[in-house]
C-alpha cells in the first residue's frame, strides 16, 4: 500500500476517534439552557388578626389564593399614581415587563432576566402591594442568575392587625 494511502487511512481514523472520544465524554455542542425568575405563593388575609387573650386567630397565615401580578421594572413611590385606599395605585409610571396568574392554589413560577422587579397584584379597586424597601421600591424582588427568588405575596387590605 503506498504511504500516502497509509497516511489518509490513519488521519481518517485519527479524526473519527477524535470524534468519538469526544462525544463519549460529554463534550457536545449542546449548552444547558439556564433559567431564572420568581416563583411563590399568593396569601389572602382577612378579618381581626389582632392578638388578644380571648379571641383566638384561627388562620394568621392567610390563605392561597388566584390573582393575577403584574411585574414592573424596580418602582419607587414616586414613579406611580396612588389610589384612594393605602397600598393600592391607579397607574404604575415604570415599564411593564410581564403578568403572570397564579393557579387555584396561589401559587406562581414566571421565568425573567434577571435584575430588579416590582410585583403587584390586579385587585378591583386596582393594583395592590404594601410593602417597600427603604429607597421606597414597591414590593422589591431582585432575580439573580441562575437563581429561583421564592417568595410570599400578602394580600391583607382587608385585615385587622
Amino acid at each position: 500500500m503506498p504511504k500516502s494511502t497509509i497516511f489518509h487511512v490513519l488521519q481518517l481514523f485519527s479524526v473519527a476517534f477524535i470524534g468519538l472520544l469526544f462525544t463519549s465524554s460529554g463534550c457536545t455542542a449542546q449548552k444547558k439552557k439556564i433559567t431564572q425568575g420568581i416563583s411563590g405563593t399568593v396569601l389572602w388575609r382577612s378579618g381581626n388578626l389582632m392578638p388578644s387573650p380571648d379571641v383566638k386567630v384561627t388562620n394568621p397565615k392567610g390563605s392561597p389564593i388566584a390573582r393575577e401580578i403584574l411585574i414592573y421594572e424596580l418602582t419607587p413611590s414616586n414613579q406611580t399614581e396612588p389610589a384612594d385606599d393605602a397600598g393600592f395605585y391607579r397607574k404604575i409610571n415604570s415599564k411593564f415587563i410581564q403578568k403572570v396568574t397564579t393557579n387555584k392554589i396561589g401559587r406562581f413560577k414566571v421565568t425573567l432576566p434577571a435584575g430588579y422587579y416590582s410585583l403587584f397584584t390586579k385587585e378591583d379597586k386596582g393594583l395592590y402591594a404594601n410593602l417597600f424597601d427603604d429607597a421606597m421600591n414597591i414590593n422589591p424582588v431582585q432575580v439573580r442568575k441562575g437563581k429561583w427568588e421564592k417568595i410570599e405575596i400578602i394580600i391583607d387590605y382587608d385585615a385587622v392587625y
